[in-house]
């Protein structure tokens, strides 16, 4: 213990003294420079808008299935819109560390519990391909550094190639989600936190959520960053 806390000692020191040599810049305002290594400003920080994470939010999803509670940070306003975009298709995967770090200091403060694990939503081998890495992961990454809790990142696999979602309506999101998802390993008894980035009507974590209930997992949260106002891929 006494290690680790030497160690993390020295590392943010050495993170500050970086920061302070070479400032960053905001990637939402491209304002002033700041000393600071997060890729976001405190200014814009605030500008977005916080959804009460200790809110369940099931009865607002179209597709519940197999999910127990549902949490969210923000509304999919035009800050948070930026930074996701630039996170899925802009080769940032680390800002999705920074926003799953900033949520899951918000989620400590309700203590969640029985949770075993926390499983991000996989991408198919094709996207994963085209992307280079999974956002999904990286948000639960940086949960899992929060609420201290480990990444299966290999629990399951998406095995089926979907369209996007955007344009269909309840049935044909579900349909279009039939037999999406492989499990790979024993959940039985296991309480599981499934991470995405975005929700709207929880047909994505609500199918993966099926397939861990129907396995023998005990407990399904979803966790996602925010929940637009209009459109969404889940």
């Amino acid at each position: 213990m006494v290690a680790f806390s030497h160690n993390w000692s020295l590392k943010n020191t050495g993170n500050a003294f970086i920061s302070l040599l070479f400032p960053n810049q905001c990637l939402i305002c491209e304002g002033g420079e700041f000393h600071s290594l997060d890729p976001v400003c405190c200014d814009c920080m605030k500008k977005m808008t916080e959804i009460d994470v200790e809110k369940n939010r099931m009865d607002e999803l179209m597709i519940k299935d197999g999910i127990d509670y549902a949490y969210t940070g923000w509304d999919f306003g035009s800050e948070l819109r930026t930074i996701i975009h630039t996170l899925k298709y802009e080769d940032r995967a680390r800002l999705g560390f920074f926003l799953g770090l900033k949520l899951g200091e918000r989620l400590s403060t309700i203590r969640i519990q029985h949770v075993d694990g926390i499983v991000p939503a996989p991408l198919h081998f094709v996207k994963f391909r085209e992307r280079g890495y999974n956002q999904a992961e990286w948000i639960a990454k940086g949960l899992g550094e929060a609420l201290i809790l480990p990444v299966w990142s290999s629990l399951i696999k998406r095995v089926k190639y979907t369209v996007s979602q955007t344009t269909l309506d309840r049935q044909e999101r579900v349909e279009n989600l039939n037999r999406a998802f492989l499990l790979k390993k024993n959940v039985i008894d296991q309480g599981i936190l499934i991470v995405d980035d975005v929700i709207t009507t929880g047909s994505t974590i609500s199918s993966m959520a099926t397939v861990f209930k129907n396995a023998g997992a005990k407990m399904i949260f979803a966790v996602t960053l925010a929940t637009p106002k209009g459109e969404s891929n889940d």
